[in-house]
C-alpha cells in the first residue's frame, strides 16, 4: 500500500513556496493541489506533526516548511468554520493569515516555527501567535497541540464558530467575548434556560432587527441565496441560477457550479449552529428558507436594493 503524500513530500517537489507567479505560484499550487483535500481537523494535525518532526533532517529549504506550517494552520481554521486570507510571505509583521467570522471577528495570526525569542521577534503584537511549543516570550501565543483539541472538537459537536473566534482574539473587545460565552452557557444548559426568561440574542427564533443585523454581516453568495429561496422553493440548480442572477447584479463573481451550495450551507449554519432557528432548509434537492420568517427576508431584500440603488445614483 503506497504511503500517503505529505506536505513536507510536495515541498521537495515544489524545490520552495513562493508568492511570485500569482496563480501559477508554487504557493497557489501548494494550496489548490494539495491543502484543499483536507476536510477535517484530524489529518491537518498530523501533517503538521509530520512536518515538525522532519525539520532537522530536511534538506531542503526550510523557510518554505515555515511558510508550510502557517497555511496548513489556515486550512485548520477554514475547515473549522472560518473564512480565511492567506496573507503574503513577504509581510514585515510575519501575519501568516487572517481569519474571519462574518464581519464581527478578524483575527490576525502569525504561525511560525520559532524556537527562540529572537525568533519571534517583530511579530505584530495584535497577532495571534501559534508555536509547535511553549516558549517564555512574555506575550500570549497558543500552541499548536492545544489548538488542535479545540478545533478538532468543535468540529465534533454544535458549536457556533463565533465562539472559538471570542476565543481567540487579541484585542479587548468584552462585549464579544461575554455574547459568546452566554453562547456556550445556552448550548450547556439549555433545558435549564429554557424554563426562565432569556435574553433575545440567546432564543432561538428570529427577531426581525436581529435577522437583518444577521443578514448584513452575510457574503453576497449568502445574501443572494437568501433573497433567492425568499421568492420560492427551488432544486439546486435553480438556485445557482438564482444567486449567479443577484451577483450579476451587484457586480460580484459567478457561482461555477451547484457544489459551491454545500459551502455556503455550511457557513450559514455555522454563524447560528445550536443557537437560532435554521433559515434555509435542504429537503433532498430542494431548497426552501423557514416559511415564519419569508416576509422579515422579503423585506430585508427591499431594504437592501433601495441602499443599492441610492448607492450606485
Amino acid at each position: 500500500m503506497p504511503t500517503e503524500i505529505t506536505a513536507v513530500d510536495v515541498i521537495r517537489i515544489l524545490g520552495t513556496l513562493s508568492d511570485e507567479g500569482g496563480d501559477r505560484s508554487s504557493r497557489n499550487r501548494f494550496i489548490r493541489g494539495y491543502l484543499t483535500k483536507y476536510n477535517r481537523p484530524e489529518p491537518i494535525l498530523a501533517d503538521i506533526d509530520n512536518l515538525l518532526a522532519n525539520i532537522s533532517g530536511f534538506g531542503g529549504d526550510v523557510e518554505s516548511l515555515d511558510r508550510a506550517y502557517g497555511d496548513l494552520l489556515n486550512r485548520l481554521a477554514e475547515v473549522t468554520g472560518f473564512s480565511v486570507d492567506y496573507v503574503k510571505y513577504s509581510g514585515r509583521e510575519k501575519i501568516t493569515g487572517i481569519w474571519k467570522v462574518n464581519e464581527s471577528f478578524e483575527i490576525k495570526v502569525s504561525a511560525i516555527i520559532g524556537k527562540s525569542f529572537e525568533e519571534v521577534k517583530g511579530i505584530a503584537r495584535n497577532a495571534l501567535l501559534i508555536l509547535p511549543q511553549e516558549l517564555e516570550l512574555g506575550r500570549p501565543f497558543v500552541t499548536v497541540k492545544r489548538l488542535g483539541e479545540l478545533f478538532t472538537m468543535v468540529s465534533q459537536i454544535d458549536l457556533p464558530v463565533s465562539s472559538v473566534a471570542s476565543i481567540l482574539m487579541t484585542d479587548d473587545d468584552y462585549d464579544k467575548r461575554i455574547s459568546s460565552f452566554m453562547e456556550l452557557i445556552f448550548l450547556a444548559f439549555r433545558k435549564e434556560l429554557s424554563k426562565k426568561a432569556q435574553p433575545s440574542c440567546l432564543k432561538r427564533e428570529w427577531e426581525s432587527d436581529e435577522l437583518n443585523d444577521f443578514m448584513k454581516g452575510l457574503k453576497l453568495p449568502t445574501i443572494g441565496m437568501l433573497f433567492a429561496l425568499s421568492e420560492s422553493p427551488c432544486n439546486g440548480e435553480e438556485l445557482v441560477e438564482r444567486i449567479n442572477l443577484f451577483l450579476e447584479k451587484t457586480g460580484e463573481e459567478r457561482l461555477k457550479s451547484p457544489m459551491a451550495l454545500g459551502a455556503i450551507m455550511g457557513a450559514l449554519s455555522k454563524h447560528y449552529s445550536g443557537i437560532k432557528e435554521e433559515l434555509v432548509l435542504r429537503e433532498g434537492k430542494n431548497y426552501r428558507v423557514a416559511e415564519k420568517y419569508r416576509d422579515s427576508i422579503s423585506e430585508i431584500k427591499t431594504q437592501f436594493w433601495r441602499r443599492f440603488q441610492e448607492d450606485n445614483r
